[in-house]
Parts: C-alpha cells; sequence; structure tokens
C-alpha cells in the first residue's frame, strides 16, 4: 500500500517555468527509494511537496491517505502531525542549525513536539552517542566541520523518529571517510517501518542502498 502518492502533479515557480510537470509517484514503507536526475529536472520542487513547503499548483499529494494542503496544514495540530512523520536533510546542514551546542539542537526538535524532559534527555544522549557526537556535545554547530555538522543534521532528524527521511545529496561535501560514514548509516536505517527517499548523483550509494531508482529527465518528468 502507497505511503505516499502523488497524483498528476504540477508546479511552477512561474508561468513560463515549469519545475515539475504531470508528476505520478507511488512510495511503499519498507523501500529506499533513490531519486536520480539532471540538475535543474525539479528534484528539489519534489522535495519540497514532499516535506509540505510548496503545494502543487494542479494535482494532489496524499501523505498516508490524507490530502497535504494548505488548509490542512494551517490547522496547527495537523501540521505537527504531519511534521512529526517526516524528516528532510537538506543538502547544505548549515540551514537547518542555529542553537549554541550540538545537544541543545539536537533536543530542540524534541520539545516541540512536546516530549517530556526526560524523553528529551534520553533521545538526545541515545543519538549523539549513535552518531558519535560525544566529543562534540559542547560545541556550537558553527564551528563544526562539513561532515560533523551533516552527521549533527542527521542526529537531529533521527532523535524525532520519523517514518519517513528524505536527503537531498546527503553525501555532498564530504571526504572519502565522511561519505563511508554516511553510507553506513543509511544502510542501518533501512527499516519495514521506514520509507527512504534519497536524491543523489553517487552512483557507488545507489548500489549500496537503493531498493528502486526513480529517474528524473530535463523536461521536469518521472521517467
Amino acid at each position: 500500500m502507497s505511503y505516499i502518492e502523488l497524483k498528476n502533479v504540477s508546479f511552477n515557480y512561474s508561468d513560463v517555468t515549469p519545475a515539475l510537470d504531470a508528476i505520478n509517484l507511488s512510495l511503499e514503507k519498507g523501500k529506499c527509494y533513490v531519486l536520480k536526475g539532471p540538475n535543474g529536472c525539479g528534484k528539489s520542487s519534489l522535495f519540497r511537496i514532499l516535506n509540505g513547503l510548496s503545494f502543487p499548483d494542479s494535482g494532489e499529494y496524499l501523505f498516508n491517505g490524507t490530502a497535504i494542503t494548505p488548509a490542512y496544514l494551517h490547522d496547527k495540530k495537523s501540521a505537527a502531525q504531519f511534521h512529526s512523520h517526516i524528516g528532510y536533510l537538506f543538502q547544505d546542514p548549515e540551514v537547518m542549525l542555529f542553537t549554541g551546542s550540538v545537544e541543545d539542537e539536537i533536543a530542540f526538535g524534541l520539545f516541540q513536539l512536546g516530549l517530556s524532559d526526560q524523553e528529551v534527555h534520553e533521545r538526545t544522549e541515545h543519538y549523539i552517542s549513535a552518531l558519535s557526537l560525544s566529543e562534540l556535545r559542547k560545541r556550537a554547530p558553527f564551528n563544526l566541520s562539513g561532515g560533523e555538522k551533516k552527521r549533527l543534521a542527521l542526529a537531529c532528524i533521527l532523535a524525532m523518529e520519523p517514518e519517513v527521511l528524505i536527503m537531498d545529496e546527503p553525501l555532498s561535501g564530504l571526504d572519502e571517510d565522511g561519505q563511508n560514514w554516511i553510507t553506513r548509516a543509511l544502510q542501518s536505517l533501512k527499516s519495514p517501518e521506514r520509507l527512504l527517499l534519497i536524491a543523489t548523483h553517487n552512483d557507488e550509494l545507489v548500489h549500496e542502498i537503493s531498493d528502486q531508482t526513480i529517474l528524473m529527465d530535463k523536461y521536469h518528468h518521472i521517467m
């Protein structure tokens, strides 16, 4: 059964520049999907729609059977429920990081979920350990290396324990060790209860983690 479904979705930034053209997509839990396509084909626009940051000009986006619309996400309770189920790793992790320390960064999103102090503490400690951030816990995020920022951003997302993980070029800007570390982490995230959708140009990562590859062409279509 589809957990995410796009039905004939089109999206334009202007009247003359289509970003997505009649996209049909069906994604299931338990699979890791890799999205590939040339720069400018609409991958980032697709991710914005899936995360409720933009909305189709036409067509329909269903998340676990619920239509995701501006009206639906205008309701605070509905928006909180939707965003608790989906995590988005931006290509540039710096846009996600803004608190004074690594541990505060992880805890921030958990407090937004309304978790108890004890649960926030337990999850923060768990994901600091799981993503090898213990020695960095008091460091300000802007003082971290590119690979460390990527790990912290991933820890922030995973701590919220979403069912859907969407990642835009998770290996970009990393050295070989960083790429290998993230690849192993992504392999460990595959689960019957989780849906992974990853955009990448890295063919080795595709080989290592993909259950199904989705191709987009320069005309903003899914092939």
